[in-house]
């Protein structure tokens, strides 16, 4: 054998050699990549089915929006009927035609298909509605009976109006929300008159 050829064998076998170490190279690192992401999914919630980042589910009735949530990470549970959601948004536009929001830093909704049956709030909770701003430590909220529920300190700030007290029932839908004890307001008719004229 000539010393061209023999030259030319190595440098295929080494052509050959070097393709199979870049192939198996990548085969490894994506297999790897692959299994750390699946461990990534499964150490976020144990027992967690479904890792979601940047969560966004639109209800809507016929053509129409009823309402946008959004959330910065969602966790499904293995057996369908719960969603831990990290940083809800909640939006809707409500019958008066009056925007509502609802933030939370933690919220565990109870659902049964696509229907939200219970959501438990907590983490401190803020619903801006109007010109109004409630803010308060947990909630829990039954749409199916319209029942809003909150314990601890409620305190509701709109123009001119500064209510406090301990525990809220509601009915959101309806409109209608007592605070239960130690109920504090205070009236600025300064403030009122100058954010009515604003309107």
């Amino acid at each position: 054998m000539s010393p061209r050829r023999v030259a030319r064998l190595l440098a295929l076998v080494g052509t050959i050699a070097l393709t199979v170490i870049v192939a198996v190279t990548v085969t490894v690192v994506r297999q790897r990549s692959a299994q750390q992401k699946l461990r990534a999914v499964a150490a976020i919630m144990p027992g967690a089915m479904l890792h979601a980042h940047n969560f966004h589910w639109t209800q809507m009735r016929g053509n129409q929006s009823q309402w946008v949530l959004k959330a910065r990470d969602a966790s499904y549970s293995n057996d369908k009927t719960s969603i831990l959601l990290v940083r809800p948004e909640l939006s809707m536009t409500v019958q008066d035609g009056k925007h509502l929001s609802l933030t939370a830093w933690r919220a565990v909704l109870t659902v049964n298909g696509n229907h939200i049956a219970k959501a438990e709030m907590s983490g401190g909770l803020k619903v801006d509605y109007g010109d109004f701003v409630l803010t308060t430590e947990a909630a829990v909220f039954l749409p199916d009976s319209d029942q809003l529920h909150a314990p601890g300190a409620v305190k509701i700030n709109g123009p001119g109006l500064n209510v406090a007290g301990i525990g809220l029932s509601g009915h959101p839908k309806a409109q209608s929300f007592r605070l239960l004890n130690e109920v504090k307001t205070v009236i600025d008719q300064k403030q009122r008159r100058a954010g009515s004229k604003e309107s």
